[in-house]
């Protein structure tokens, strides 16, 4: 069959598809590991769960549980909500937020 679509080539109406999976909050639960770090659950998503060495991993790690749950294409996530920890959690555990994310807009989890 031939694909009239490149690989990788973002496709609008797609786009807008995957856009409408994501949540437009979500609530996480983080927990301290036994070997350091910490383990994250989020809540909205049964089974969606992540782990992080650091703070700041945790940003990454819960945006990338989230588009792996939802099965979001490699391509498409820069086009996808970006998720960060509430101000307090993110004073409390010491989180920067990445510069590649002070960029594009972003969708603040709410708690």
């Amino acid at each position: 069959m031939f694909n009239l679509f490149k690989k990788d080539e973002v496709i609008p109406q797609s786009l807008v598809a995957y856009k409408w999976r994501c949540p437009d909050k979500i609530e996480v639960s983080i927990k301290p590991s036994k070997d350091g770090g910490y383990i994250v659950y989020v809540n909205d998503l049964p089974g969606c769960i992540t782990q992080a060495e650091s703070g700041e991993e945790i940003f990454e790690m819960v945006n990338d549980a989230i588009y792996t749950y939802w099965e979001i294409p490699s391509h498409y996530r820069p086009y996808m909500p970006t998720f960060i920890p509430p101000e307090e959690l993110r004073k409390q555990l010491d989180i920067k937020i990445p510069e590649k994310y002070l960029k594009n807009p972003l969708v603040l989890q709410r708690t």
